[in-house]
């Protein structure tokens, strides 16, 4: 594999992409239209308040699976929370790809 050499421009990680902030916001929104507290929440995932917290902050990362669980913890689906996130980022431009030759 040939080394880039900076030639070409590389993808914002996601955590410092203004989307990431809609992203979290969803977390927070679908938590508490289940009208869960942040500890709530935390009891029905086998987890503490305090990831819940982090979680909602962007400072722990959730995986696919755990994306999963959250939402079905909030008495939701992937299919719900990826509608809600679609929605809310409609008409954003997402990362710039490259064109097959």
């Amino acid at each position: 594999m040939a080394a880039d050499n900076g030639s070409e421009e590389r993808a914002q990680k996601s955590l410092y992409r203004p989307e990431n902030q809609t992203f979290l916001a969803t977390l927070r929104a679908i938590r508490k239209r289940a009208g869960l507290t942040q500890g709530e929440l935390g009891d029905r995932l086998g987890r503490t308040q305090n990831y819940v917290t982090a979680a909602e902050r962007g400072v722990v990362r959730l995986d696919g699976l755990q994306l999963r669980d959250w939402c079905q913890a909030c008495d939701a689906d992937l299919i719900v929370w990826a509608s809600e996130i679609e929605q809310a980022l409609a008409g954003r431009p997402g990362p710039k790809r490259k064109r097959a030759k």
